[in-house]
C-alpha cells in the first residue's frame, strides 16, 4: 500500500452492519479540513475532510455525539488545518458520487491549525458543491496561484505534476543505470562564455573574479570522456537568462544531459535517445501509479492521458529531416517555409498539431516525432557535420506536442578541427583563452569521437500532460518576473 492509499478493506458500503460484527474496526488517517458548517440552531457540525483528492464527510450533534471531547474538537476547527481521525468510512450507495462517509468516530485530533486560507477563486480541488473555473480561467489565475502555491499545491492535481517529474527522474536514473552510464555532477558556476550570447549567462561574483551560472554541463561532460569515463550523464539545474516569461521558458530548468563515445557512428546517439523517450513515455502510460497520477491531473488538465506515443513499423519514434519537415509546412500546410532558416516555435507547433491527426503524412498520429540533418549553419560551430561536401549535420530535434525538448548531435573530437571552428566562428573563440582551455586541452590530450542530447524534464512532463506554461511543472518556479516563494 502506497502512502496516498486507504486500505480498501476498511472501507464498508452504506446500510453494512460488517463493523457490528467486529468485521470492520474503523481506521486511522491524516487529512486536511476542507470545509466547515456549524449550525447553531440545531447543535451539528458538518465538516468535510480531504487527502490526496479524495473527500470525506461527516456531521456530528452536540446531543449525539458519544465523545463531548470530539464535537468541542470539531467545533475548533479551521479550513487547511491538519487533523488525524480515527472512524469507520462508508461508501456512498451512489456508485458515481466520489466522497466517502465518516461515521463513528472515536478519536479527532488537531495536528497543526491552519489560520491561512486559499482564495475561494482559487480552489481548485473539485469538492462536492464547488464549481471549477474553466481551463482559460484557470490560466489566468495561474500567477496568483504561484503566489499562494503552498496552499495551491495541495491540490491533488497540482500535486500529481510534481509527483510526475519526480517519477520522470526516477525511471531516468534506471535507464541510465541500465545502460552502463555514469552520473557525474557538473559545475553550476563557470569560467567560460560563448561570445556574442551575452545575454544569454548570468554574471556573478565569484570571489572577486567574474563567473556565471552554468547554461549547459555538456561541457564539463565532454571533458569527463578525455578521462576514459565513456559513458557519462548529469541530471541537473541550468541557467538561461530568458527575458520573456511566455510559457514555454524558465530561466531556470531541469536537464538531462549525456554523453558518451561511440562505437561507430553518430547514429547511435539518435537510436539512444528514441529508446530513452519510449521508456520514459511507456512506462508514464503503461504503469498503474503513474497512470493514477495523470488520471489526478486530468480534473484540472483536459489533454492529460491522451498523449499519442506513435511508433513505427519498427517501435521507433517517427523521423523526419528537416528539409523533409519544411516541405511537410509547404505542402501540407501552405506555409512560407524556407529551408535556410530554423524552425521557428510556430512552425514547431504546427508540425506538432499536424503529425498527431488523423492528416497525419507518417504511419500513425503521433504526439512525439524526430526532426534529423540540420543543416551546417543552423547548429553550434562544433557539431560533426555528414562530410566536406554535404551542407547538413549529425544532430536531430525531438519535438514533443509541438515543442522541442530534446537537441542532440555527434560533437568534433579532432583537436585541429575544434580550435579550426573556434576561431572561424562568426564570433570567434580563443581555444586558448582561460575559460576554455580545459576544454580544448581534453581535445588536445586525444578526445574519442563522442556525442550525446539534453533532455528537457520540465518540457517533457509540460508536453506529456498538454499543460499550456512550463511553470506548472515547477513547484518553485523561476522566470523572469518571479524570484518568489
Amino acid at each position: 500500500m502506497g502512502a496516498d492509499e486507504l486500505p480498501a478493506n476498511n472501507l464498508q458500503t452504506s446500510g453494512s452492519d460488517s463493523n457490528k460484527t467486529g468485521q470492520n474496526e474503523g481506521i486511522a488517517f491524516t487529512a486536511r479540513v476542507h470545509n466547515i458548517s456549524v449550525d447553531e440552531n440545531s447543535g451539528s457540525i458538518a465538516f468535510l475532510l480531504r487527502r490526496n483528492g479524495q473527500f470525506f464527510q461527516s456531521e456530528l450533534k452536540s446531543t449525539g455525539c458519544a465523545d463531548s471531547a470530539i464535537f468541542t474538537t470539531a467545533q475548533c476547527l479551521t479550513p487547511e488545518s491538519l487533523v488525524r481521525i480515527s472512524c469507520v468510512i462508508t461508501a456512498p450507495d451512489n456508485a458515481t458520487s466520489e466522497t466517502l462517509f465518516i461515521t463513528q468516530i472515536s478519536s479527532l485530533d488537531i495536528l497543526s491549525e491552519a489560520t491561512a486560507n486559499l482564495p475561494s477563486n482559487l480552489k481548485l480541488h473539485g469538492a462536492p458543491g464547488e464549481t471549477l473555473p474553466s481551463l482559460n480561467e484557470r490560466i489566468l489565475l495561474l500567477d496568483t496561484r504561484l503566489d499562494h502555491r503552498l496552499l495551491d499545491a495541495r491540490v491533488a492535481a497540482t500535486a500529481s505534476i510534481f509527483k510526475l517529474f519526480s517519477a520522470v527522474h526516477q525511471l531516468a536514473v534506471k535507464y541510465m543505470a541500465i545502460h552502463d552510464f555514469h552520473y557525474i555532477p557538473t559545475p553550476a558556476f563557470v569560467g567560460y562564455e560563448f561570445p556574442a550570447e551575452e545575454e544569454d549567462h548570468f554574471y556573478l561574483d565569484y570571489l572577486g573574479r567574474q563567473a556565471m551560472l552554468a547554461p549547459t554541463g555538456e561541457v564539463h561532460l565532454g571533458m569527463a570522456l578525455a578521462a576514459d569515463l565513456e559513458r557519462v550523464y548529469d541530471i541537473h539545474t541550468v541557467f538561461r537568462r530568458e527575458p520573456k516569461s511566455d510559457g514555454r521558458h524558465l530561466t531556470e530548468f531541469t536537464m538531462l544531459e549525456l554523453v558518451f563515445a561511440l562505437k561507430n557512428d553518430w547514429t547511435e546517439i539518435l537510436e539512444l535517445a528514441d529508446s530513452l523517450l519510449v521508456f520514459l513515455l511507456r512506462s508514464l502510460q503503461e504503469d498503474d501509479k503513474y497512470a493514477k497520477l495523470t488520471a489526478a491531473a486530468q480534473r484540472l488538465y483536459p489533454a492529460a492521458g491522451s498523449f499519442k506515443l506513435g511508433l513505427d513499423k519498427n517501435g521507433k519514434l517517427p523521423r523526419v529531416r528537416f528539409d523533409e519537415a519544411k516541405a511537410i509546412l509547404r505542402d501540407h500546410l501552405s506555409r512560407v517555409a524556407n529551408a535556410e532558416e530554423d524552425l521557428t516555435r510556430e512552425e514547431e507547433a504546427s508540425l506538432g498539431e499536424l503529425l498527431a491527426s488523423d492528416k497525419s503524412p507518417l504511419d500513425s498520429p503521433t504526439d512525439i516525432f524526430i526532426i534529423t540533418h540540420f543543416p551546417t549553419h543552423l547548429r553550434p560551430c562544433n557539431v560533426s557535420s555528414l562530410g566536406q561536401d554535404d551542407a547538413t549535420t549529425n544532430s536531430f530535434d525531438i519535438i514533443l506536442r509541438g515543442q522541442e525538448i530534446v537537441t542532440g548531435c555527434q560533437l568534433l573530437h579532432s583537436y585541429k578541427e575544434v580550435r579550426s571552428a573556434f576561431t572561424n566562428r562568426a564570433h570567434p573563440i580563443d581555444p586558448d583563452c582561460p575559460g576554455w582551455r580545459p576544454y580544448t586541452e581534453a581535445h588536445e590530450i586525444g578526445m574519442p569521437p563522442w556525442g550525446g542530447f539534453g533532455l528537457g524534464l520540465n518540457r517533457l512532463v509540460q508536453g506529456y500532460l498538454g499543460l499550456v506554461d512550463v511553470r506548472e511543472t515547477v513547484l518553485f518556479p523561476r522566470d523572469a518576473y518571479r524570484l518568489a516563494p
